[in-house]
């Protein structure tokens, strides 16, 4: 009885150590995930929209929205990129994070008054970064000084 007894605690303190090997791989092992055709097409968007601009980060947000956030020169911009939402297939309304990001997408806009770009617009308009530093003003550089 205590041969069975030991083969049953022994079996049981396996289990514990290989459950918690098992949630310790889960915990640090990244999981796999096919490539996202949307934030691909969503990056060659802005691309060409905001030609020299760098995408620094891009997540998936709410309801096939995109958080976007782009850099020139030290100079950030921020915008939520939604697809959809009452527009034809292929455009996108775009919802600026900060007043500076607003007046920057309000020029390059496709409508008068809402912030939207759409798939195939009649001129496209762009914001390049060397427009975006001919046009003056510091940088997040300037603003952080000098050590």
């Amino acid at each position: 009885m205590t041969i069975l007894h030991n083969r049953r605690t022994i079996r049981t303190g396996a289990s514990f150590i290989a459950l918690a090997g098992v949630l310790t791989l889960s915990l640090t092992v990244p999981i796999p995930s096919a490539p996202d055709e949307g934030e691909a097409a969503v990056v060659r968007v802005v691309g060409k929209r905001l030609p020299g601009w760098t995408v620094e980060r891009i997540n998936r947000s709410w309801e096939g929205a995109y958080s976007i956030v782009t850099m020139c020169a030290g100079r950030e911009m921020g915008f939520q990129y939604v697809p959809g939402h009452g527009l034809p297939p292929n455009n996108a309304w775009l919802q600026p994070n900060d007043p500076e990001a607003r007046e920057r997408l309000a020029r390059i806009s496709d409508h008068w008054r809402h912030l939207v770009w759409y798939d195939d617009p009649a001129i496209v308009d762009t914001l390049s970064c060397q427009e975006e530093l001919a046009g003056g003003g510091e940088t997040a550089l300037d603003r952080a000084g000098y050590d």
